[in-house]
């Protein structure tokens, strides 16, 4: 059955843990000309920035992208998230150049934003690796947005630190379910208005 005529509220336990954590982002991605970093909710942001600094201690990166324009109340004050996300980096010990996307409201616009900041360097050595560092639950739907949304001479890779702790910790936490559940509702939004590709379940 194609995702888009399942009955979300029918899916199993199984079902949707397999539908939000099914892909496997285990594996480190190659070495990446740019990893994204997502914005998001400010509880959100710190783990990212830990799995994101992880990574490039890990892979050579050339350049860190923070995403999001979006103002939020961080550390007593109110900053966008791109610029909580550069500062978090640089306290994390990132060395890579970090560039701010500051014109972003959503994911969609994170992705696309980020790829006007590496369009001339494509244009340049013609094939990019990038990867998508988000939280595990959101993981799915951004790789499937970049990798639709981005040209076909982008690959795309995701990776979060803790994807597959949080794989199998999901059903307990009723927070992460949550979490899930929402993000169920989000790629099918996504599939239903054509920016990703409808897929068997």
């Amino acid at each position: 059955m194609l995702f888009s005529r399942a009955d979300l509220t029918q899916l199993s336990d199984e079902q949707k843990k397999e539908l939000i954590f099914g892909e496997p982002f285990l594996e480190l991605p190659p070495p990446c000309h740019a990893v994204l970093v997502l914005g998001g909710e400010p509880p959100n942001m710190p783990d990212r920035v830990r799995s994101a600094a992880g990574l490039c201690a890990r892979i050579p990166v050339q350049k860190v992208i923070a995403c999001g324009g979006v103002e939020r109340a961080f550390g007593g004050g109110k900053e966008a998230e791109c610029d909580i996300l550069r500062r978090l980096l640089r306290e994390a010990g990132v060395a890579a150049e970090i560039v701010a996307e500051r014109s972003s409201k959503d994911t969609i616009e994170n992705i696309l934003f980020a790829f006007t900041l590496i369009k001339n360097d494509l244009l340049a050595q013609k094939r990019l690796n990038v990867a998508v560092v988000t939280s595990p639950w959101h993981l799915r739907r951004a790789v499937g947005l970049a990798a639709a949304l981005m040209p076909k001479t982008v690959s795309v890779y995701g990776y979060h630190a803790e994807y597959e702790a949080q794989r199998f910790a999901w059903e307990r936490s009723p927070e992460l379910r949550a979490r899930a559940e929402n993000e169920l509702r989000f790629l099918r939004e996504a599939v239903e208005s054509g920016f990703a590709e409808d897929f068997e379940i």
